[in-house]
């Protein structure tokens, strides 16, 4: 699940209205680097450490920021985004800042799952869910999560709403993330017992990610499942 990161740079503390800050700036790039060791160290199947180095970063973030309310923005146009919803349902009173200290905090909460620690790791993705309300990657995740859990209606709507802020153009270059949270959708569908809605979910996923084997799969289970007339999983 690990995919390449993209670090926005220069992206600026914007508190609304939008104000610039250097000192949000340099706070980006000191952890850029860091960041992407820790990638690469889960990538090699070394979470611990990464988690050892990603902490480090949080605590950073945290000491900058404390007693503030932070958002993540990946760039200039989502911080816009975030700063007038933030203006319409907060009354403003947030700082909007780069996707440094939410990345850490996904990748913390990623390590974790692979570390069988499923309740710190729920604490980490929660958090990042909070502060990047447009990321739709991290809502897969925290879905998958309540996924692996059992816990079909819950993983359910996360996956929903991870669909609902995604890019839902197929041409997009996210269009596998919302082909994930469609796939998401239709797996808790088919657990849920509503084979006919699964199987649109998962038609619907292949326009976003058209050669992914797991749709077909599940495809051919329903099939199969209509076949026997064996409702659900």
């Amino acid at each position: 699940m690990i995919r390449a990161w993209a670090f926005a740079a220069g992206v600026c503390c914007i508190a609304a209205p939008a104000v610039a800050s250097e000192n949000t700036i340099s706070l980006e790039d000191a952890h850029r680097e860091e960041l992407t060791a820790a990638v690469d160290l889960i990538s090699g199947s070394r979470q611990a450490q990464a988690i050892g180095i990603i902490d480090k970063v949080i605590a950073a973030y945290e000491t900058a920021y404390r007693g503030k309310a932070v958002l993540c923005a990946r760039d200039m146009a989502d911080a816009a985004n975030i700063s007038l919803s933030a203006m319409l349902h907060k009354g403003g009173k947030v700082t909007i800042i780069g996707p440094g200290w939410c990345e850490a905090l996904f990748l913390k909460g990623y390590a974790l799952v692979d570390l069988n620690r499923s309740i710190e790791a729920e604490a980490a993705l929660a958090r990042a869910v909070a502060m990047a309300p447009t990321r739709a990657h991290y809502l897969n995740e925290y879905a998958e999560l309540w996924k692996g859990r059992r816990e079909w209606h819950r993983s359910y709507g996360l996956f929903a709403r991870a669909y609902a802020i995604s890019d839902q153009d197929p041409k997009s270059p996210d269009a596998r993330i919302t082909a994930r949270s469609l796939r998401g959708m239709g797996y808790t569908k088919i657990e849920l017992g509503d084979l006919d809605e699964a199987e649109r979910m998962f038609h619907l996923s292949q326009q976003f990610d058209p050669d992914n084997a797991g749709v077909r799969t599940e495809l051919e289970y329903i099939a199969r499942k209509k076949a026997t007339g064996t409702p659900g999983s």
